[in-house]
């Protein structure tokens, strides 16, 4: 199609107030949208700042609620991270800890729905990718920690959910003192080496960690996990904006809805 050709294209234009109303409209979508993505920010920066308190500094509340390390936690050398860490922690490697998962489906790009009730997750940089109806295959032991293999991009995941195209490693922990979203933080946390493209799970599980003990990862769990269920429910209402909106825009173009004031408040029919 020749760029002149557009020219000769006949377009509804509706009066100006009507398009006023719905330059309104979707303005106070965007604006919601805009408005949820700042709190999940906030959210999961809260949780990656205690996890850095906690588990890096290890200034996490002792047993009389003072910072343990600052407050002159008993600590002890480990020749493994060539640090000192908090007596009666132990160091082990991520691969030691991960938990064996069924093989399961992966969907190809062209299985994926615009809309459906299980959202399709792969390792992409967008969180949900696409959907599906099939409940063949779906991911049922929540929350889970889902790895790029080739990305290295980390997804914490706490509803039933369909593993995309290849490259995603699904992880658990099978170890009590490391809760799913310890894990989630932890891997996010770690520089994983890059040797160009490649799989980098196996660079991951090499990596070690310091594992806490029962009580203080009982208790992290305990604090996050609100912060955790808030977050993931702010990207799942943000995704049903966007559908919405993109819903919305050809119909009011086509006049098959109409945005009219109401009591000086926007409604649509």
């Amino acid at each position: 199609m020749t760029f002149d050709s557009y020219y000769n294209i006949r377009v509804f234009l509706p009066e100006l107030s009507e398009q006023n109303r719905v330059s309104a409209l979707l303005r106070t979508i965007d604006n919601t949208i805009s408005v949820k993505r700042q709190i999940n920010d906030y959210l999961e920066a809260i949780a990656r700042q205690l996890y850095d308190y906690w588990f890096v500094q290890f200034d996490f509340p002792d047993e009389n609620g003072k910072p343990y390390k600052s407050s002159g936690g008993q600590m002890v050398w480990n020749e493994k991270l060539k640090r000192e860490i908090p007596e009666g922690w132990e160091v082990c490697s991520i691969g030691d800890i991960i938990d064996k998962y069924p093989s399961t489906r992966r969907y190809d790009t062209d299985e994926y729905l615009a809309d459906g009730n299980y959202p399709i997750i792969d390792q992409g940089d967008k969180y949900i990718v696409g959907f599906t109806n099939e409940t063949d295959g779906l991911l049922n032991r929540l929350p889970a920690v889902v790895f790029g293999d080739h990305s290295t991009r980390v997804k914490y995941v706490e509803r039933p959910f369909a593993r995309g195209a290849d490259g995603t490693q699904i992880l658990y922990s099978k170890y009590p003192n490391v809760g799913p979203r310890f894990l989630f933080l932890c891997v996010s946390a770690m520089q994983i080496p890059n040797p160009g493209y490649s799989r980098h799970f196996k660079y991951l599980k090499d990596l070690l960690l310091c594992v806490p003990n029962q009580d203080v990862s009982t208790r992290f769990e305990e604090i996050v996990r609100p912060i955790f269920k808030q977050w993931s429910d702010g990207i799942f209402q943000n995704d049903g904006l966007r559908k919405h909106e993109e819903y919305l825009l050809p119909l009011l173009m086509n006049r098959q809805v109409s945005v009219r004031p109401l009591n000086n408040h926007l409604s649509h029919d």
